[in-house]
């Protein structure tokens, strides 16, 4: 048994939608198998067990989750800078994708593992190839992830084998996985114009039949409307995903920066969780989402970077204050997403985007130890004024990736400091740093 006593115990175990105030002087117990069994005031705590480890922190949380990305491409950083996607995507990361091997995406997604955790983050959504791979890294890191291999049919892209293939495997990989209590197995699509409506159907069908989560691109860029529009009989993306049976399940849809009214009620009549990646959208000039439109419609969102290639980093703090900041250009409300719903689109929200509710993106009795310490001393987060200080907002404004002194993920310690305990970090960036010299030749 651990007991974590800190200065500031965020929970974020509210009731959907809800954020509960933060706990000045708190406590977390923790058990031998990694779930939490008591969260609150440390003054109400039970007497301590014999033996019980006593910790202390600062700010302590639960750690971010990163609702879509494409970690593996941290072997593509920095390749294609100032193309909009459509030319960046065939010119630049299709070539170079075509030549990967099942260890480069074993590296890359290593590598940005540590970088993950390192920042906070202990769940990822990936959309990727080689899901294989992928799986095998993130378990090495002592990450979670919901591993989505996504299927792309276009001439120009020529890794991966016929796409009934691909369903197969995707199932084999959960089948393969359904042991762990960090790693699940999805679906996943790359968009509506990329994939053939023979094969969006087939997704439709093998998600019904399995219960996996489908992962899909949606109504990204401005011209994907025409692209589907005459590939479905002038259907836009949304209904037309939705006559093929494909949102009846488990949906996460990302971006949606190009959603109208029409488009946002299919989706909320159909539940499906929408993923706001905003600093990549901004990045390719792609646009900015509608994510009041979207929370006023109950449709879930939560907020992801995108992949490090699209967009370079992988810091939801980052992503937190741009989703606010570029929300309030858009609404002319400096009132618009109040940092604590943005945090809670990285934790709690994103939780119950992945299906995982019940056990990630709070610190409350039953949960996974999925906990992050932010520094008290960190020179962002002070002064506070009592009186005046939230928390929430602080967090938000001012944290960063260098206010993280501690992540754990199942009560398992994985970054201690500026260290990653669980990554060789100086072998992993020389392997990467190999690998995509030769992807750019």
């Amino acid at each position: 048994m651990d007991r974590y006593l800190c200065d500031v115990l965020v929970t974020m175990d509210g009731p959907a939608g809800g954020v509960p105030a933060p706990v000045t002087g708190g406590a977390v117990d923790v058990d031998d198998d990694g779930r939490i069994t008591w969260c609150g005031p440390a003054a109400d705590a039970p007497r301590l067990e014999p033996g019980t480890n006593v910790h202390r922190a600062g700010i302590l949380m639960p750690s971010l989750i990163n609702a879509h990305c494409h970690t593996p491409m941290v072997l593509l950083r920095g390749a294609g800078e100032g193309l909009p996607v459509d030319r960046w995507l065939h010119e630049v990361m299709w070539p170079r994708e075509s030549k990967l091997t099942d260890d480069d995406v074993r590296a890359g997604m290593l590598l940005g593992a540590a970088e993950m955790l390192s920042n906070g983050i202990t769940t990822s959504v990936e959309m990727y190839f080689a899901g294989q791979a992928m799986a095998e890294a993130v378990d090495q890191a002592g990450m979670r992830c919901l591993v989505t291999p996504g299927v792309i049919e276009d001439a120009d892209f020529t890794l991966t084998g016929p796409w009934p293939e691909q369903l197969d495997e995707m199932v084999a990989l959960r089948d393969r996985w359904s042991a762990s209590d960090r790693i699940r197995a999805g679906i996943a699509a790359h968009a509506a114009y990329s994939v053939s409506k023979e094969c969006l159907s087939a997704i439709a069908a093998r998600a019904a039949d399995t219960g996996m989560a489908v992962h899909i691109h949606l109504a990204e860029q401005q011209w994907e409307d025409a692209a589907v529009r005459e590939r479905s009989g002038g259907l836009a993306a949304p209904e037309y995903l939705e006559s093929l049976g494909l949102l009846e399940g488990d949906v996460i849809a990302a971006h949606g920066v190009w959603l109208t009214a029409d488009d946002i009620e299919v989706l909320a009549r159909n539940d499906t969780a929408v993923v706001h990646c905003p600093c990549s959208n901004a990045k390719h000039a792609s646009g900015v989402a509608p994510v009041t439109q979207m929370r006023a419609a109950g449709l879930r969102v939560a907020i992801g970077t995108d992949g490090p290639a699209s967009h370079h980093r992988l810091d939801l703090f980052e992503e937190m204050r741009t989703a606010i900041r570029t929300a309030r250009i858009r609404s002319g409300d400096a009132q618009t997403l109040p940092p604590a719903e943005a945090l809670r689109m990285t934790t709690a929200g994103a939780a119950e985007v992945l299906g995982w509710g019940d056990e990630l993106g709070r610190l409350a009795p039953g949960c996974w130890a999925d906990m992050m310490e932010l520094s008290g001393s960190e020179p962002a987060l002070n002064p506070v004024i009592d009186g005046e200080d939230d928390p929430l907002s602080r967090i938000v404004w001012s944290g960063s990736p260098g206010a993280v002194s501690g992540v754990w993920v199942a009560g398992r310690k994985v970054v201690d400091g500026d260290r990653v305990l669980t990554v060789d970090v100086a072998a992993a960036v020389a392997d990467a740093q190999a690998r995509a010299r030769r992807l750019a030749r």
